[in-house]
């Protein structure tokens, strides 16, 4: 039994030495054979995180929808619009890293929000994980998309951007890299304009229940119909302004 058991090891050395020759004659060919797999690996290693430091590239429709919305909007800042989302991404990571949203619930530009952070932040807690994003800094924004319908408009923003990036679970690091991650991210802003805000279809919002998923049919609505959870949508503050109504991160 001893001498089938070395047999096999022995046919086992010999299939990896085989397969170690079949590289190292396939990288002669290519001009590689002075180097072993050992520096190619590393060398393929470092290329692959000088790729993952540069910054996010970004797809926009700016040139097109920037006079459309000049149209409607006469005095519409393109910087300070741009501005707002940086604003709005910071509070929503700070929010993240200190896993506490009551600054974002004082604040009326989230109140289409807070409650899908405030979920988030719940379940970090619940499963004893934490996310921190720090060093933040912003590379570009287009314009994405710019819509119309039922007396509102929505407006989304593409954004490039870097940060350090930490993952722990049960107080322990589990994930860590020793420079910035390269990301992507979409805003979307809703701006109101129908003054009979509670009549009508809010369906195009896409709001809803941050609980149960359960969606939101007024802006009227104190709480969720089905699981009952308090919804934090004040009608007063919503008409003709910018309110972040999402945000996620393009990982493709």
């Amino acid at each position: 039994m001893l001498g089938g058991f070395i047999g096999v090891l022995l046919g086992f050395i010999t299939i990896l030495l085989l397969m170690y020759i079949a590289i190292k004659v396939i990288l002669n060919k290519f001009g590689f054979g002075s180097k072993s797999l050992l520096t190619l690996y590393n060398e393929a290693i470092k290329v692959r995180e000088s790729e993952e430091q540069k910054p996010k590239q970004l797809g926009g429709m700016t040139n097109v929808l920037l006079p459309i919305i000049r149209e409607d909007f006469k005095d519409f800042s393109e910087k300070e619009f741009y501005y707002l989302v940086e604003k709005s991404l910071r509070n929503i990571f700070q929010a993240i890293n200190e896993k506490n949203s009551n600054k974002l619930l004082k604040n009326d530009t989230f109140n289409l929000i807070n409650d899908k952070i405030r979920l988030y932040i719940e379940d970090l807690n619940t499963f004893n994980k934490k996310y921190t994003y720090n060093d933040i800094v912003f590379h570009n924004h287009t314009i994405k998309n710019y819509t119309k319908k039922n007396g509102m408009i929505n407006l989304e923003i593409s954004s490039s951007l870097e940060y350090y990036y930490e993952e722990y679970f049960e107080g322990k690091i589990v994930f860590k890299k020793e420079y910035k991650k390269q990301a992507r991210y979409t805003t979307t802003f809703v701006y109101i304009i129908d003054t009979k805000v509670a009549g009508f279809d809010i369906n195009v919002l896409g709001l809803n229940c941050p609980n149960c998923g359960s969606p939101v049919t007024s802006l009227n609505q104190q709480s969720c119909k089905y699981c009952k959870t308090v919804l934090n949508i004040q009608v007063a503050n919503l008409l003709k302004c910018w309110k972040i109504i999402d945000y996620k991160e393009i990982t493709k």
